[in-house]
């Protein structure tokens, strides 16, 4: 499968309209300070690698300063994880975090249909959610003629637990999701975390997309 790198898959989530993090990827702990300079203001500085788990690995760092930045990006170019050597950091506002949820969708083999998953409780696998928190989790699978539609989507929020205009708004971003995994030919397509920040707006923190080997001929622009 072609996996994009998380700036890759933010790219393709604004173009959806899916809010993400200020802030782009860098190829020097310059461009990192550079980058840190126009944000104007704490940022997180994310190792691009196809790995999970990176904060544990210590390739997730904060900075409070452009010159900051460029440390941090210093220690995380170069950087070995797995079989994977990190040649692109990514520099994003470090944002103010009141809740984290999972969205999610994956192409089922076994109900040969896209099924699209969330989940109230984000920040870790879906597996390991699922596992711990069963109730907090909900799938719909989806009809291939008709896609995802808000109102589906809507609801398995509401399986999750969540309400009010929160749902409405988590609904929304699910079907966007959706149609940006429809449109790439995404074997696979998360947010997690999907965080809802102190000021009350949803923006996606992380994104993984898998692309169908077999699609990505059809998609020049990745």
């Amino acid at each position: 499968m072609a996996r994009l790198h998380e700036y890759q898959g933010k790219a393709l989530l604004r173009q959806f309209g899916i809010p993400v993090p200020e802030g782009r990827p860098a190829q020097t702990p310059e461009e990192a300070g550079r980058v840190a300079a126009e944000i104007g203001a704490p940022v997180v500085i994310k190792a691009q690698a196809w790995v999970t788990g990176r904060a544990g690995l210590g390739a997730i760092r904060f900075a409070d300063t452009p010159e900051e930045a460029k440390v941090a990006a210093r220690a995380l170019l170069g950087m070995q994880i797995g079989q994977f050597t990190v040649n692109r950091v990514l520099v994003e506002r470090k944002l103010a975090i009141a809740r984290e949820f999972y969205a999610g969708l994956i192409i089922d083999d076994r109900e040969r249909a896209p099924v699209a998953i969330f989940s109230s409780v984000g920040g870790t696998g879906i597996e390991q959610i699922a596992r711990e928190h069963p109730d907090k989790v909900a799938r719909h699978t989806v009809d291939i003629r008709l896609g995802l539609r808000e109102f589906e989507a809507r609801e398995m929020v509401r399986r999750a637990g969540v309400h009010g205009r929160l749902l409405l708004k988590l609904g929304d971003v699910i079907a966007r999701l959706y149609r940006a995994a429809r449109t790439y030919d995404a074997r696979a397509a998360e947010i997690n975390p999907l965080v809802l920040t102190e000021k009350g707006a949803l923006v996606a923190a992380d994104s993984r997309f898998t692309i169908d080997d077999y699609a990505v001929f059809r998609h020049k622009d990745l």
